[in-house]
């Protein structure tokens, strides 16, 4: 296999496209992009590309944690993962999908009840039923909004289906500025089985009263195709896609930052940037893609001259997602002896989502987190690079304050990168494992006597590595003022500038960001791209029966 270079050299100034980020909304771009013999180049401050699909090493490389990618659904062989894999270079089978539980791929853990959501539509509609009989109403209007999304989610890759979706979608028209509580108050009134019906809103970290319904919907969907994880982890997704920018002869320079995109008459003509062997650099092209965090694109890279008052207005008070802290452990346990199974453990205090995300917004650890539990062992059992033989790789993950001062912390210390030192900060983070640890423990008896490895990953770990705003991995709030036509589209007021990531049109997530990517990739090259890729052919009428 050739090497390529991907720190010291940069031997051409011009490119068809430039790539302003190597996350993988920027990869699925330049990949899609390369594939079809555009020129690209990818640029990235990180040391590594992927952004949040990247996974880092312990201990000498005994230890390989996940950064972002926990599970990602939709990625049987016509599903839209594997559609946009294939768009970009990579044929199937180059990523291997294991499939979680699907009798229960998520599982719910209530103070004195536990529910798992199954793979499939009707499965997870029938469960719902037997559980709650009384509400079979309810639960049939909430499928139906489903069904309404689903459909209606299909006509961006098949603008003619428009003419008969849209006159169904009447439910979803109505509530398409509806928060996940509003609508569910039309629903039912059950608190268990709203519990349930919104026990995902981890993935997108907005509470039932702020988290709009139709994204809700369009979440929900997505894994009830099936909830898989890469073998390999997330870095396979970037491995593969900046291998095909790189054997279609772009390149991709790591340890570069991007310090301007350059505009000319309203018009995108290339970027500056900096590498610590090249020096600061000017690279012009055609076309420039911003992966970028949206508020640092806007008023940085950009720059506030080159936009409209409006524009600059709205990106100054952009609300963004609440961040996350993990913990990455290594414990020396036999779960699956212990009957644990290959899916993700959620637990809760109870049925009330909104009081910690209350305290989160205002700056406050919750008393009483939320939990993800993620077991990449059991997610990739054949991997013997997660873990030392005979132990469970493990991440708990919970929505915290991103704030500085909440960690001990001021401003200028996670300025400087001298926060990392601090006693004070130190300690939090400590504290702040022990209490996910105890949590945890509800499903894990006894963990905290089998932790053999354990690291803590702050907001102000992604804002370093990724750059972005808040320390979120989520991009802008996922509440009805920040969904579809809300958020920013792929095209921008500059000319030949486009956006993709987790804060455009297509949302958040590996899923999002991958869909963000072939949008951006359709604008330089045409729409006919974005049909090729993403058409859906007859799934939206086979939803009803995954």
């Amino acid at each position: 296999m050739q090497s390529y270079d991907r720190f010291k050299t940069l031997e051409s100034d011009t490119f068809d496209v430039i790539v302003v980020g190597a996350g993988i909304g920027g990869l699925t771009a330049a990949a899609t992009l390369a594939n079809r013999g555009k020129q690209v180049l990818v640029l990235d401050m990180h040391y590594e590309m992927g952004g949040c699909a990247t996974v880092f090493h312990r201990k000498g490389k005994d230890y390989e944690f996940d950064v972002g990618l926990h599970y990602i659904g939709d990625c049987g062989k016509e599903g839209l993962i594997p559609r946009i894999l294939r768009g970009a270079g990579i044929d199937d089978g180059e990523i291997n999908f294991i499939e979680q539980d699907p009798e229960g791929f998520e599982t719910l853990c209530f103070p004195d009840f536990q529910f798992a959501v199954p793979r499939g539509y009707e499965r997870f509609r029938e469960r719902l039923i037997e559980a709650f009989p009384k509400e079979k109403s309810g639960i049939n209007r909430y499928f139906k909004m489903l069904q309404q999304v689903w459909d209606f989610m299909g006509i961006h890759s098949r603008p003619l289906s428009a003419l008969w979706v849209l006159p169904r979608s009447w439910m979803l028209m109505r509530h398409s500025k509806s928060t996940v509580a509003q609508f569910l108050d039309t629903c039912t009134q059950d608190q268990r089985l709203r519990a349930i019906l919104t026990g995902q809103l981890g993935v997108y970290h907005q509470p039932p009263s702020r988290a709009t319904m139709a994204g809700h919907a369009a979440v929900v969907n997505h894994f009830l195709q099936g909830s898989y994880y890469p073998s390999g982890g997330g870095q396979m997704f970037s491995d593969k896609l900046g291998a095909v920018v790189e054997r279609n002869g772009g390149k991709i320079l790591l340890r570069s930052k991007v310090e301007r995109i350059l505009v000319e008459k309203g018009r995108a003509v290339g970027v500056e940037f900096s590498n610590k062997h090249l020096g600061k650099r000017t690279v012009r092209a055609d076309a420039v893609i911003c992966n970028a965090d949206i508020k640092h694109t806007l008023l940085d890279l950009i720059g506030r001259d080159h936009l409209k008052a409006k524009t600059v207005g709205k990106a100054e008070c952009f609300e963004m997602s609440p961040a996350m802290g993990v913990v990455y452990l290594g414990i020396d346990m036999d779960l699956k002896a212990m009957g644990l199974k290959n899916t993700n453990y959620r637990i809760y205090p109870g049925c009330d989502y909104e009081r910690a995300y209350r305290e989160v917004f205002a700056g406050q650890f919750p008393d009483e987190p939320h939990l993800f539990i993620g077991n990449a062992t059991m997610k990739d059992p054949d991997n013997p690079a997660i873990a030392p033989p005979g132990i469970y790789n493990l991440q708990l993950m919970s929505a915290v304050p991103s704030n500085p001062e909440s960690w001990g912390v001021t401003q200028a210390e996670v300025a400087d990168g001298s926060y990392r030192n601090n006693p004070a900060y130190l300690a939090k983070k400590e504290w702040y494992a022990r209490q996910l640890i105890a949590l945890a423990e509800r499903v894990i008896p006894g963990m905290s006597e089998h932790i053999v490895y354990q690291e803590v990953s702050t907001p102000f770990s992604v804002t370093r590595f990724i750059g972005s705003a808040g320390g979120t991995s989520y991009g802008l709030a996922f509440t009805p003022e920040y969904f579809l036509h809300n958020r920013p589209g792929t095209k921008t007021e500059i000319r030949n500038l486009f956006l993709c990531g987790a804060s455009t049109r297509t949302g958040h997530g590996i899923f999002g960001a991958m869909t963000g990517g072939v949008e951006a990739a359709a604008a330089v090259d045409g729409r006919k791209l974005r049909y090729q890729i993403m058409d859906v052919g007859t799934r939206a009428e086979a939803q009803v029966s995954a």
